[in-house]
């Protein structure tokens, strides 16, 4: 009887059903094809959020995007598969400061690099080839940016074809070798995206199909056109491009330069507003404060979207549509699986001159399971931390109806030979200054493995002449030898009850050989013998017991660690510097004596405070080093309050804790404000060893320049000791 029943309400509502269903379809085929356009304009193109939301509150379908530099971006989001709410989202989680940096993360940098730090060069470096300096072709080469891009993207990775894409979709480009606009249709969707918002200088272009890429608003900010050749018959268009300062506005280099970006870009998108039609809705959020550039301040464009919506919300609802309607529309349209991929296979696209093998030992990716992305992202965070690559990063792509990863890896291509300078100055009202300049030949991937050659020469109050090889032994790089060879002239001076009664000048050359195992990237072990022939004049003051010919020699023994995320400004990590040497006839020594030396530290974050701890050690067995050899202490967080070199003994012992908060987020030059409390001392006589400590601290202002780290502040320690300091560069 059940069966009987359902067939005969079967027949008489299947009219109906039919009936609906043609009307559903007709409806679909009868409105206007809708086309969204959404203009670059930076930070500000956040407010696209807020437009989106609106339009799907009203219901009203989008058949094609359109979008150029950050519209680009959020449009090819949106046809992604993505809604406002996760747009949105993706916004808010995003570390603008550090997607704004191509510089590496320092707790990625291989233990190597992480040693340069301590050297006062400039970080950047510029290529040296052919007798000529060479300089990247943007400040960024947009390794962070793209790798976010692709993180967002990768539920349609192996999509292609932008038609097939949830809404059909083109991104603006320009060719900066003609400065024709160029519509981005098909291939890499985040590599489209990446080169839309390419802003020329700060951006390194990129290359797609032959053609160097930069920001599309450079030649359409507002692809109206491009819209309505995809077929939109209705256009809604958001409009946050930048207008144009006011003459009373214009009041410097800055502001002028930046005006002519602006009229470039407002030129080419009035042209676009001109082939709008009575019909189209044009929607242009009132953006105040809210610059191209203020990203750590772009959620606060998106209510002024919301609004700027809503005043047009009378013409926007005659583009709405049914809700049942609505809904066959998104049915439609193919669902996006958030499931990561699962991986076949593994290609390494190795544009480097680093062996295959190099490379593919940072990658453990699972074949045959989903593609763990975090793993991925850490280890490509480790390969870049080298420091020698423009590019490191990843597609998923097809082939042979399989699903697999490809890494790329592009060299640095104003390689490999380089240039860095620098500049270190210490100063303080009581020990006087000293200046220091600095200028470093780096020549990468010597061969296969990643073998370096690096020379530094020094010119100042202490010169010096240094050069290495850094060879890898395997294709892991877990062993190593460095040879080393080393010219110096120091100026020391000899304290007494607190006064300087000499000043003498050491004059040293040495060898060494070293060999050592890498610790993956966060320390080294390392075995090796230095030796040296010096000489000590005394300049100034009572004649230093030592002076004349020395020979130097010794074996030792070294621990390294590091994991701090910054050396200078440290507010997470640790590090551990531990050394053994022995002395003797039999390595070359005119003494006989061992010592150890250990330097530690630990940093740590609570709410916006960062704290810190450090302890020095130094010990001398035999007690029989000559004064050369000594430890010191005296000089900004090594006992700050007394000079430099103001202590010094064949036993030391120091430590330090203190605090620093940053006083700005947002600034390109971040500022500190610190302060230390510090006791140590050292002694002639191991029974002396750890009696009479002295105590000291600090107060100062820090800048994390480009050049280096500036410390200005007060010293102050007991037995009247007081200075106000300047230090830039490392101190110590």
């Amino acid at each position: 009887m059940k069966k009987h029943y359902w067939v005969i309400l079967s027949v008489f509502l299947l009219p109906w059903v039919s009936s609906l269903n043609a009307d559903t379809q007709s409806t679909q085929a009868q409105r206007p094809k809708i086309g969204l356009v959404l203009s670059g304009g930076g930070a500000r193109g956040a407010a696209h959020v807020g437009v989106l939301k609106v339009i799907e509150e009203l219901r009203i379908p989008v058949d094609y995007i359109t979008g150029t530099s950050m519209g680009a971006i959020i449009g090819g989001l949106y046809a992604s598969g993505m809604s406002p709410k996760e747009i949105e989202k993706a916004l808010a989680d995003i570390d603008w400061l550090d997607v704004l940096n191509d510089s590496p993360r320092r707790k990625n940098l291989s233990y190597r690099r992480k040693r340069e730090d301590e050297e006062y060069l400039v970080r950047s470096a510029a290529g040296f080839n052919n007798g000529k300096l060479e300089l990247p072709q943007g400040l960024l080469q947009g390794q962070q940016l793209l790798l976010l891009l692709r993180a967002l993207t990768l539920p349609v990775a192996t999509v292609t074809d932008f038609d097939q894409l949830r809404v059909p979709f083109r991104a603006l480009a320009t060719d900066i070798s003609t400065g024709k606009a160029v519509v981005l249709d098909k291939g890499d969707l985040a590599l489209a995206m990446r080169a839309s918002a390419s802003i020329p200088s700060a951006f390194a272009p990129v290359e797609i199909d032959g053609k160097l890429l930069v920001d599309g608003g450079v030649s359409n900010n507002l692809p109206v056109g491009i819209a309505k050749q995809m077929g939109a018959e209705r256009l809604i268009v958001v409009d946050v491009s930048t207008p144009l300062s006011t003459r009373d506005e214009l009041r410097n280099v800055l502001s002028i330069t930046d005006q002519l970006t602006t009229i470039m870009t407002r030129r080419n998108t009035e042209t676009s507003l001109a082939l709008l039609n009575d019909d189209d809705v044009l929607i242009i959020p009132a953006l105040g404060d809210v610059t191209t550039t203020s990203f750590t301040h772009a959620m606060a464009a998106i209510d002024p979207g919301v609004k700027a919506a809503d005043e047009q919300r009378e013409k926007l609802a005659q583009l709405s549509i049914d809700e049942t309607v609505y809904q066959t529309y998104r049915t439609a349209q193919e669902s996006v699986n958030r499931d990561s991929p699962v991986i076949a296979f593994v290609d390494v696209d190795n544009q480097s001159r680093l062996a295959d093998k190099v490379i593919q030992r940072y990658f453990d990716v699972k074949i045959g399971k989903p593609l763990d992305t975090d793993a991925l992202d850490q280890s490509i965070g480790y390969l870049y931390g080298q420091d020698l690559f423009k590019l490191v990063s990843y597609e998923v792509v097809e082939k042979a109806g399989k699903t697999g990863l490809r890494i790329h890896v592009v060299e640095k291509p104003w390689g490999p030979n380089y240039l860095q300078a620098g500049i270190n100055f210490q100063g303080d009202w009581s020990s006087g200054s000293s200046i220091n300049l600095g200028v470093s030949y780096t020549r990468t991937a010597v061969n296969e493995l990643g073998g370096e050659f690096r020379s530094i020469m020094e010119l100042g109050e202490n010169q010096r002449l240094f050069a290495e090889l850094y060879q890898p032994m395997d294709t892991e790089s877990a062993y190593f030898l460095n040879p080393q060879v080393e010219l110096a002239r120091i100026n020391v001076g000899q304290y007494e009850d607190g006064q300087n009664i000499a000043e003498y000048r050491q004059y040293k050359a040495q060898l060494a050989l070293e060999a050592g195992m890498n610790l993956e990237n966060w320390g080294e072990l390392r075995l090796g013998w230095r030796g040296a022939k010096g000489d000590i004049e005394t300049m100034v003051g009572i004649p230093n017991p030592n002076e004349g010919n020395f020979d130097e020699g010794m074996m030792f023994a070294s621990l390294g660690i590091d994991t701090l995320d910054n050396l200078y400004f440290p507010t997470d990590g640790h590090w551990l510097k531990l050394e053994v040497r022995s002395h003797a006839d039999i390595w070359g020594d005119d003494h006989a004596f061992e010592q150890v030396d250990m330097d530690w530290g630990l940093a740590t974050a609570v709410d916006k405070y960062s704290f810190m701890s450090r302890v020095q050690l130094g010990y001398t067995w035999n007690e029989n080093a000559p004064a050369y050899s000594n430890f010191f202490l005296g000089g900004f967080l090594n006992l700050s309050g007394f000079d430099r070199y103001e202590l010094s003994g064949q036993h030391m012992a120091h430590g330090l804790v203190g605090f620093m908060r940053r006083l700005d987020q947002n600034s390109i030059v971040p500022i500190y404000v610190g302060a230390t409390l510090e006791a140590g001392n050292t002694w002639q006589r191991r029974s002396d060893f750890a009696d009479e400590w002295l105590v000291g601290g600090s107060v100062y202002l820090g800048l994390d320049t480009f050049i280096g780290p500036l410390y200005v502040g007060y010293a102050l320690a007991q037995d009247d000791h007081s200075t106000m300091f300047m230090y830039l560069g490392a101190p110590f």
